[in-house]
């Protein structure tokens, strides 16, 4: 069980690594914590939705499921917010050191 919980770490910090590296390059001129924002919450809900998919289809009554979303929902927020907003923050933060603000088109107009 250790292990499963160590996986499930090591994945939401390499996903929060690899949307903040994407996010940087991608999309600049975004704030900086926006871009942290939207690379914590991927990380912490793309390894959530093979749980939300198998829930959504095994649930019998109406009580049962909607429990058993918000119980992963809860979960995958809680792994954004431990391990995926760090990670992002640090990495964007560090990435964002060599970078000048963003080119504004309109100078020349």
């Amino acid at each position: 069980m250790v292990f499963g919980v160590l996986f499930l770490a090591v994945i939401v910090a390499l996903f929060a690594l690899a949307f903040s590296f994407i996010l940087n390059i991608v999309r600049p001129a975004t704030s900086f914590k926006r871009r942290v924002l939207m690379a914590a919450l991927g990380a912490g809900f793309i390894p959530a939705i093979p749980a939300f998919v198998v829930v959504g289809a095994e649930v019998y009554s109406q009580a049962e499921g909607l429990v058993a979303i918000s119980a992963i929902f809860v979960i995958a927020l809680f792994l954004a917010a431990v391990i995926g907003f760090p990670v992002s923050y640090f990495l964007t933060r560090r990435l964002g050191r060599g970078i000048a603000d963003a080119p504004d088109h309109d100078v020349f107009n």
